[in-house]
């Protein structure tokens, strides 16, 4: 997450000469929103979509060089955040860029994965301090406005480059690895790192080596970093691995090891213990239709309409108490809700 300092120099990098929205900022600090998808919309039109998983830079940065090139700056601004899992990055942003076909988006990450599913977005704001509106480009009836001619656009702008070249794993800042055959023993998980580490050393200098290696895995869903901590010295031994299981963004469980394999353990076993939590959320959209809080709590009901769009009934009513166009807004909505209930009750 940025820290206000970070996000002062990040904005002013841009030269934007424009202030941010009051709104801006608490979507960008947001605690769960590190990885996933980023949109910029202008006017009525989404005009550019991205991935990162570090979304709150990486999104200002891509504003800075979309901003300029659009004609009139004094159109409204407005940014969404999609969060997902690291795995899921590549099918969400294809599939999207696919749907809307933004203007300054000439290349796709995947073809195959375009025709996967679509990112849920979980936040929007404005962008600009002077707006007389938001952007409605997020707004139901423009997204599908959107969506419709892209589907007859012979020619989209992503068809002008051609697929994102692979990652050079000697360059790479983290290195990705299948956790689905790894055993209990984690030996497996071991081996693999052991063999990638070598394999990326020896395209880098013989006379240095890194002081972190980062390494990035998921394991159902659930995000497992591994760092292993070394000297600068050739031949010198690693100091130590530090580990980190996190979910939507939140560190669940971290800690340090002497050795790869027990920090793998370490990490799976925490992944495995967040995962076996019946509600890990404050607000649970639970598959049957019911809304559960983290402590267990039935609030209610929640369905979807024609359009995906989400909507919630409170237990015992018959009318529907809130109807939002994504489901982050939806949640946030009835916590919102909830806590005001039981202020009341206190009182």
């Amino acid at each position: 997450m940025l820290t206000s300092s970070a996000l002062f120099h990040l904005w002013n990098r841009q030269v934007l000469l424009r202030n941010r929205h009051d709104k801006l900022s608490p979507l960008l600090g947001c605690s769960w929103v590190h990885t996933g998808i980023y949109m910029i919309g202008c006017s009525d039109r989404v005009v550019y979509i991205g991935q990162s998983n570090q979304l709150s830079q990486r999104s200002i940065d891509s504003l800075g060089r979309v901003y300029h090139r659009v004609p009139d700056t004094s159109l409204p601004w407005s940014m969404a955040f999609a969060p997902c899992a690291y795995d899921d990055m590549d099918e969400h942003e294809s599939a999207a860029i696919r749907a809307y076909a933004p203007e300054f988006n000439t290349s796709i990450p995947s073809l195959d994965k375009s025709l996967g599913r679509m990112p849920v977005i979980a936040g929007t704001a404005q962008i600009f301090a002077d707006q007389a509106s938001p952007s409605i480009a997020f707004s139901p009836e423009c997204a599908k406005r959107q969506i419709e001619a892209a589907a007859t656009n012979a020619s989209p702008p992503w068809r002008k480059g051609n697929a994102l070249p692979r990652v050079d794993l000697s360059t790479a800042p983290e290195q990705k690895f299948d956790l689905r055959d790894v055993n209990t023993s984690g030996r497996d998980f071991f081996d693999a790192l052991s063999s990638q580490r070598r394999r990326a050393q020896r395209r880098s200098a013989p006379t240095q080596r890194p002081e972190r290696i980062k390494t990035y895995v998921e394991h159902r869903g659930v995000e497992i970093h591994i760092d292993e901590i070394r000297s600068n010295e050739v031949g010198k031994r690693h100091l130590f691995f530090e580990w980190m299981a996190k979910s939507y963004g939140k560190v669940i469980a971290s800690g340090t090891e002497l050795d790869k394999a027990t920090a793998a353990n370490k990490a799976i076993d925490a992944a495995e213990e967040h995962l076996a939590q019946p509600y890990r959320f404050k607000i649970n959209l639970c598959d049957d239709g019911s809304v559960v809080t983290r402590d267990g709590e039935y609030l209610g009901t929640w369905k979807t309409d024609e359009n995906g769009h989400p909507s919630f009934t409170p237990d015992g009513e018959s009318e529907v108490l809130f109807f939002e166009t994504w489901i982050g807004m939806l949640c946030q909505k009835i916590a919102d809700w909830h806590e005001a209930q039981d202020q009341v009750q206190i009182s």
